[in-house]
């Protein structure tokens, strides 16, 4: 593998070369200029990958870096180069399994590991020229109550509100754009309570879960989309109303007003 240019940006554990100070690829290499966006994504930890794009699409060079670099420059063989940036990874990524493209596409992630404050993120393209740019994003899906309405006559509480997920995805490939089909499901996530008891008055609580895309259309079976599952106790009895949630593409968001009309009785409307 070639040895790392970072210019500014330090790679990890090899010594800042000092100002001035730029090592000069080998003979037989050029450098390639790849700028890095994250979207306002906070970056702690980052690995970029490079890959020949013709025959095996083998891993040429890679470096480490503790945050987020605008531009660096990496030494490559001629010719256009397969880019790849993985951010926040909450495992050591291991450069022997990942040392073709095709390992890399199929790099997945755990839900249950991924953090939204600092989630792991993913991108990559294809360089022209020598240079390209990698737009960092995060796989994880937002879904926010956005408003519950009381419609009882007899202006009953919705008391001990509470929201969870449903048929969560457990894991997404990182570099996957569309085309969410996943073969593994949670059960359900845990219950986020809402701040306040619905009465006479909507509420605008705008909880907000997370969940891994899962973009199936609603005319294909055997894969269902996660469930948004809104419970609350009405004159003592625990109520549960279902939500079934629109295909979630990578990194989409949904909000829900919810109206519920009595213990079995409720209504929904998406906004996206």
């Amino acid at each position: 593998m070639l040895p790392a240019l970072l210019g500014s940006c330090r790679k990890e554990p090899a010594p800042d070369p000092g100002p001035g100070l730029v090592e000069e690829p080998a003979v037989d290499s050029v450098l390639t200029q790849i700028r890095l966006q994250a979207d306002g994504f906070e970056v702690r930890r980052l690995e970029v990958f490079i890959y020949g794009s013709e025959g095996v699409r083998s891993l040429e060079n890679h470096a480490s870096l503790d945050s987020l670099c605008r531009e660096i420059q990496l030494p490559a063989l001629p010719g256009d180069k397969l880019v790849v940036a993985i951010a926040n990874s909450p495992h050591k990524l291991n450069l022997k399994a990942l040392a073709r493209y095709d390992a890399m596409e199929q790099l997945t992630f755990s839900f249950a590991d991924d953090n939204p404050q600092a989630p792991v993120l993913g991108g990559s393209c294809t360089t022209h020229g020598q240079e390209g740019t990698v737009v960092l994003q995060s796989p994880l899906c937002r879904v926010v109550l956005a408003s519950v309405s009381n419609t009882m006559d007899g202006y009953e509480l919705l008391e001990e509100p509470r929201i969870r997920l449903r048929d969560l995805p457990a894991g997404t490939e990182i570099l996957r754009d569309k085309d969410f089909r996943p073969t593994e499901l949670l059960d359900a996530g845990s219950w986020a309570p809402l701040p306040c008891d619905v009465g006479f008055f909507t509420q605008e609580p705008g909880v907000t879960l997370w969940c891994y895309p899962n973009d199936t259309p609603a005319d294909v079976l055997g894969v269902p989309r996660p469930t948004l599952e809104f419970a609350c106790e009405i004159r003592g009895r625990t109520c549960s109303f279902d939500i079934p949630l629109p295909p979630l593409p990578r990194g989409s968001r949904v909000e829900v007003d919810l109206t519920v009309g009595g213990p079995d009785e409720h209504s929904y409307i998406f906004r996206q």
